[in-house]
């Protein structure tokens, strides 16, 4: 119902709830459908606050024109040489751009990634630009 996709939409829930919970004069029907509609927000915003945590974040914005992200590599690549941990980003991370007879396809695609280590695990920075 009401589908919590980022921050702002989570705050907008918690100002919502905070509302249903003010004491507004109505009858025994309203309050048991608000008390319903409370519990589904409630439940919607425990759903998003478990979400799994993501294995990139985005480290610089740079407006239209892209950012730069941090990107953790799966734990499987540990103990792999550096030529692999490329050579599994290249294949699950790498954007690539696919030229369109359009101008401003808002197309993502990769300038440069760096691989490095870090706490025993691969890292990787990730530079993206949008075709814009």
């Amino acid at each position: 119902m009401f589908n919590i996709t980022d921050n702002e939409r989570l705050r907008d829930a918690y100002a919502l709830l905070m509302f249903m919970q003010s004491d507004v004069p109505a009858s025994s029907e309203k309050k048991a459908a608000v008390k319903n509609l409370a519990a589904t927000v409630k439940m919607e915003i425990r759903e998003f606050n478990r979400r799994p945590a993501s294995d990139s974040h985005i480290i610089e914005e740079r407006g239209s024109n892209g950012y730069i992200e941090l990107v953790q590599l799966p734990e499987e690549l540990d103990k792999a040489h550096k030529e692999i941990a490329a050579d599994w980003f290249r294949a699950n991370r790498y954007l690539e751009f696919y030229p369109t007879p359009y101008d401003c396809s808002d197309q993502k695609f990769t300038n440069w990634f760096k691989l490095f280590r870090r706490r025993g695990h691969w890292f990787a920075y990730h530079s993206v630009s949008i075709d814009v």
